[in-house]
């Protein structure tokens, strides 16, 4: 009788804990790991669950639901709790399991609970906000605070915001970031997902950064990962997200080379970032090159290219930015090939004869494009076709000196 007591009393103070972050609209304390487990549902279709949040608004739960990183959301659940909603992720029935997940949103710095309910009893969280913004949207009898946005809900709020910014995507580039070492590079990480920093040259043995701009940094073996913490304005109740700059020194390699990141945290998904040096790649550059004219070195870097069989040694940027020069041909920079060590880099163009060219073919001249917008300093062109025909795209090849590659 005195066992059963005790565990109607820890129950009991559960979920009073529970109604207090509702009414504060705010998730509830984790406390110690072994008071976090509460029975609301003592049948045997319970699961174990991560409880993210308790919210009395819509808005409030919509704000929880994209704090939770995007792979892990698609399975998101919306529980109700009386008049409050409750966010919940994962259904485990050994209670171990939730462990892991439990501590990924502890480290997010949020206050999760694990709950034991019913999985059944609750709604996929995606389907749900997307059929109550769409009844929000039509319904006349809707409330005046469901159809007027509230004071902070802006495009920073919306999942992503940022990539609609020409200058952030060009921040961004295919692939992931690459940084140089001694080089203080400007990299835009995700300010609400987690982000990995990768040492291409071996473990990564120290990472400096500024701890009271609230960020969270956990190494293993060459890999770091890096997340912005989100907080919540103890007034509003709205989810405040890491906008100021950031620096980031990576001690890593066998050589303790040190790399300088500038991170800038903006609303786009989890970026990865390579730390990478150059000396195996310019050693490799410097044999492939060796006992060859300059002349021949040239030729080479173009049957590369034009052959598409790029030594992995030489560095390779994609780029596809269309440049408006010619009034009857199209150009495009498709990319750029360096072989560091070396000094030159080659920029591969794409041509095609434009609809308002009155004939149907165009000879070509390299001295055409022998333009301070396509080259600066060129020791080679070459053109892949010297006719250029309506709907047939062609290639110019332009090979100049790289003084930042030597």
């Amino acid at each position: 009788m005195t066992s059963r007591k005790k565990r109607s009393k820890i129950r009991h103070i559960a979920l009073i804990a529970l109604l207090l972050a509702a009414c504060t609209g705010r998730p509830a304390s984790a406390g110690q790991r072994q008071a976090i487990v509460t029975d609301i549902t003592p049948n045997t279709t319970a699961r174990y669950m991560v409880q993210v949040g308790t919210y009395s608004t819509m808005q409030g739960l919509r704000d929880g639901y994209y704090t939770i990183p995007e792979r892990i959301r698609r399975n998101a659940l919306v529980c109700r709790s009386g008049s409050y909603y409750t966010l919940r992720c994962g259904a485990f029935a050994d209670k171990d399991k939730v462990d892991a997940l439990f501590k990924q949103f502890k480290d997010m710095g949020l206050e999760p609970i694990v709950v034991k309910a019913d999985p059944a009893t609750c709604k996929p969280a995606g389907a749900f906000l997307a059929s109550r913004a769409a009844g929000a949207s039509t319904s006349a009898g809707a409330s005046k605070a469901s159809l007027t946005p509230r004071a902070h809900e802006t495009g920073q709020d919306k999942p992503y915001s940022d990539l609609s910014d020409p200058k952030i995507r060009r921040l961004i580039p295919p692939g992931g970031a690459r940084v140089l070492p001694e080089v203080a590079t400007r990299v835009v990480l995700s300010n609400r997902d987690v982000n990995r920093i990768t040492c291409s040259e071996g473990p990564i043995k120290d990472i400096i950064y500024s701890k009271e701009k609230g960020i969270s940094v956990k190494t293993e073996g060459n890999d770091a990962f890096v997340k912005f913490l989100i907080t919540r304005d103890p007034v509003t109740g709205d989810l405040k997200y890491a906008t100021v700059p950031s620096e980031f020194y990576v001690v890593c390699g066998r050589d303790s080379v040190v790399y300088t990141l500038i991170a800038l945290p903006r609303n786009v998904p989890a970026q990865a970032v390579q730390l990478v040096s150059l000396k195996k790649k310019i050693k490799k550059n410097i044999s492939l090159f060796e006992g060859l004219p300059f002349e021949r070195r040239v030729v080479f870097m173009v049957k590369a290219a034009f052959k598409d069989k790029i030594p992995e040694s030489f560095t390779v940027k994609p780029i596809n930015r269309r440049l408006d020069l010619f009034r009857h041909v199209s150009i495009t920079l498709r990319r750029e090939i360096r072989a560091d060590g070396e000094g030159l880099l080659l920029k591969e163009y794409v041509l095609v004869l434009k609809d308002s060219y009155p004939g149907s073919q165009r000879r070509l001249e390299e001295k055409l494009f022998l333009l301070p917008e396509l080259t600066r300093h060129p020791v080679g062109i070459s053109l892949e076709k010297l006719i250029l025909r309506k709907g047939v795209p062609s290639r110019l090849f332009i090979v100049e000196r790289n003084e930042e590659g030597m």
